[in-house]
């Protein structure tokens, strides 16, 4: 199951927490990688650490232009 209903995170809105310079290395970085796609595999979409990191991480990284996408695992009993 794809993650699809996450709220979109501007990663422009943190430049005052870690400053300009960081902001535009971390924008040069993705430059180089957006001929890559990312797939996040996880057990939840919800209520542990990993979650919680994507929630957040998922929509900076595709702010920053690279095709990410977060799939949660479904189990059988």
């Amino acid at each position: 199951m794809r993650v699809e209903l996450l709220k979109p995170i501007n990663l422009d809105d943190y430049t005052e927490i870690v400053g300009e310079k960081e902001i535009k290395s971390v924008r040069a970085l993705a430059d180089s990688l957006k001929q890559k796609s990312v797939v996040h595999v996880n057990s939840t979409a919800f209520g542990g650490g990993v979650a919680e990191i994507l929630n957040s991480m998922v929509p900076l990284m595709k702010d920053v232009g690279l095709d990410v996408h977060w799939e949660v695992i479904q189990g059988t009993f």
